[in-house]
């Protein structure tokens, strides 16, 4: 290719894997994935928590923190043993995407592939991001938790009755699971609510009641954002709404109880 092996001695050449030379940045998650892809034999794909990420699904940040990228191959080829990557073998080829010209599992096949690692509440947050991207794949879900040998297939069954599309971050969810699990009927998720002069979509609504529920995840910390919220809640008041902010400290302890006597009052 005409480069010299002067060239190939030069302090700026990385070499992050087993015969990959490169002379680009090389830390982020995409730009490792991209110096792995030209060692990517046909048949391999970006898998488990390494497919999530790219797929910008929300995981813990011990996952975000992991440098080994995770790979499959389908029975019977060989997982990779490269330094810096995790092999898998998996016995049933799974759906593969295009991300960012990198080959990666879809994301209903990530989320079935984390069963192993997650709780069931884990699985049922990140499966809720899923049908938040992609709404049609809960179908595709159903089939990849009923996929023979799928370690911890159980586990995600059980998620699975949980599950609902809507959800646009893990705080929303862990709310709808605490007022649900609570005996308060399901409500809508991020529906449209009308108020003059706009639409507007609370996280949880019981629309027979005018109850909405909001959670305010760190987003709501941004001036502009946090200054937008409090007249679109005050807007939604002056429309016979009843609107309850919830934060994180409000989901667990005596917090916890007095919010699902607060909602269940109001609800009914």
């Amino acid at each position: 290719m005409g480069v010299g092996p002067g060239r190939l001695r030069r302090r700026d050449i990385l070499r992050p894997f087993h015969g990959v030379q490169i002379v680009s940045a090389f830390g982020s998650l995409r730009e490792r994935c991209t110096a792995y892809r030209v060692r990517m034999k046909p048949g391999q794909a970006f898998s488990h928590q390494t497919a999530c990420l790219l797929h910008g699904l929300p995981l813990a940040r011990v996952f975000e923190e992991e440098l080994d990228l995770h790979v499959s191959v389908v029975m019977p080829g060989r997982a990779p043993t490269t330094r810096g990557v995790a092999g898998h073998r998996i016995r049933i080829a799974p759906p593969v995407v295009d991300v960012a010209g990198l080959p990666v599992v879809r994301m209903d096949e990530a989320w079935a592939q984390m069963a192993p690692l997650l709780t069931v509440d884990e699985l049922i947050e990140l499966g809720d991001a899923v049908l938040w991207r992609n709404p049609g794949l809960l179908d595709a879900m159903r089939a990849a938790a009923e996929t023979p040998y799928r370690p911890a297939g159980e586990r995600l069954r059980k998620a699975l009755r949980e599950i609902r599309p809507g959800c646009a971050s893990p705080g929303e969810t862990r709310v709808r699971l605490l007022l649900t699990r609570a005996g308060i009927r399901q409500p809508e998720l991020n529906a449209d609510v009308a108020l003059p002069g706009e639409v507007v979509h609370p996280d949880l609504v019981w629309r027979d009641r005018r109850i909405a529920v909001e959670y305010e995840g760190g987003d709501h910390l941004e001036r502009e954002q946090f200054q937008y919220d409090i007249q679109r809640y005050e807007r939604m008041r002056e429309q016979g709404w009843t609107v309850i902010r919830v934060t994180a400290d409000q989901l667990r302890g005596p917090k916890a109880a007095a919010l699902i006597r607060r909602v269940k009052s109001l609800v009914g």
